[in-house]
């Protein structure tokens, strides 16, 4: 009779617990969770700002809404808008006010990880609520790693600004959907030249996009003018990523000519890499195609080599395609070109009659000094001073050798007095 009890009293209990249990999931607030922000009226804008004015330089293209509440539009045309553009009307002062409202919603989402200020350098992050507690900056290349999840989220909160160096790369990898990522940004946004930026930043403070950047997902103000220049900005969010993880994207000289050289972690039906340069990072000319390895869970390195350079700084990106015909191009990378680094020096008459005139292709601020030694050794001319000709013309007749001494190299030269 007394062990019957017990046993009932035990049940009760674990009943107890468990009903608690639920109860306490069920009422617990959901945002601790980390849920995405309703954006409301404001969820169709690319580029909107509660209170400022929006300019813009260049050929920029924008899909998407655009609108202010409180300013004006200036610079479209050149640019180009495939959506509306809302001036302080009814749509522009509904989409303020869900502009401050998911603003205020992300202030309120508690951290999962405090994170240091300056991000970036192929630094992965995987989902989750970050905080960074002053102005932050990202160089080179932020990874946004979804661990497969399509319907992961990322919310970065920064008490502070937020700058982005040149070149720099948000790099959604591993199912992450642009959509899904979100930065709360308390004061200016500013995005460097050329860089590749993903994902819905709303700032309390002016938003910046320098020379032909791309913001691929929204820049939402709730308090500064916005100024555009030479970008791309999209707001597509059905986009899927392609199957592929593209872990790097280099260049280097060769034989004065420029190798590309990318690897990738994995592949899923890939079909092949466009390689295209351009001299301004605006206008794109396809040069060559390398086979992918259309399917891969192992590290693969790709390189393909320009043997066309301009002669000037030149910049690639790889239009990645998959079997089904899809495609995407790749962060930009920028290549000082080969030809700039090289050293020519052109002696002539040669054979001569000793009065030496100097052709130097060059940097010529590494010059250091010429002299000039006969066939024995002997040094018998010798100057700091950089000069287009020599006078040996004093000199017996025979063999003798020029030194051209640079910073980083000796040029040595022979020539004939006759």
């Amino acid at each position: 009779m007394n062990l019957s009890l017990k046993i009932d009293t035990n049940r009760q209990k674990m009943i107890s617990v468990i009903v608690i249990t639920v109860f306490a999931l069920l009422f617990y607030p959901i945002k601790h969770f980390g849920q995405a922000p309703t954006l409301g009226t404001a969820s169709s804008f690319a580029i909107f700002t509660k209170t400022g004015a929006i300019s813009n330089i260049g050929p920029t293209n924008i899909i998407g809404d655009l609108g202010t509440d409180v300013g004006a539009v200036t610079g479209f045309p050149p640019g180009n808008i495939i959506g509306q553009v809302n001036i302080t009307n009814s749509i522009s002062s509904q989409a303020a006010i869900d502009v401050d409202a998911a603003y205020n919603y992300l202030t309120g989402i508690t951290c999962g990880l405090v994170i240091g200020t300056t991000m970036g350098t192929n630094q992965t992050l995987t989902p989750n609520v970050y905080c960074l507690g002053a102005a932050s900056t990202i160089s080179g290349n932020l990874i946004l790693d979804g661990l497969g999840d399509p319907n992961a989220l990322f919310i970065i909160k920064i008490n502070g600004a937020l700058t982005t160096s040149v070149f720099s790369n948000v790099i959604l990898t591993n199912s992450t959907n642009v959509c899904n990522v979100y930065w709360q940004v308390d004061g200016l946004f500013s995005l460097g030249d050329y860089s590749n930026f993903k994902g819905t930043v709303i700032a309390n403070g002016a938003i910046n996009l320098l020379d032909s950047s791309s913001l691929d997902g929204r820049g939402l103000s709730r308090a500064g003018a916005i100024s555009l220049s030479n970008n791309t900005i999209t707001l597509n969010c059905t986009e899927v990523n392609l199957p592929i993880e593209l872990l790097s994207f280099n260049s280097n000289c060769k034989d004065q000519n420029a190798v590309l050289i990318w690897s990738t972690a994995t592949e899923n039906n890939t079909d092949n890499f466009i390689i295209e340069r351009s001299k301004d990072a605006i206008d794109w000319k396809n040069i060559g195609k390398v086979e992918a390895a259309g399917n891969s869970y192992t590290l693969k390195n790709y390189s393909y080599t320009d043997h066309e350079t301009l002669a000037q700084t030149s910049y690639y990106r790889l239009k990645q395609t998959d079997l089904d015909g899809k495609f995407e191009h790749t962060f930009i990378i920028a290549f000082e070109n080969c030809q700039k680094n090289i050293t020519t020096l052109e002696i002539y008459p040669n054979p001569g009659n000793g009065l030496i005139k100097l052709s130097f292709e060059g940097d010529k601020e590494t010059f250091i000094s010429s002299a000039v030694y006969n066939s024995f050794g002997e040094k018998i001319f010798n100057s700091n001073k950089y000069e287009t000709e020599i006078d040996l013309s004093d000199k017996s007749d025979g063999i003798y050798f020029l030194h051209f001494n640079l910073a980083t190299d000796v040029i040595i030269k022979k020539l004939i007095i006759e």
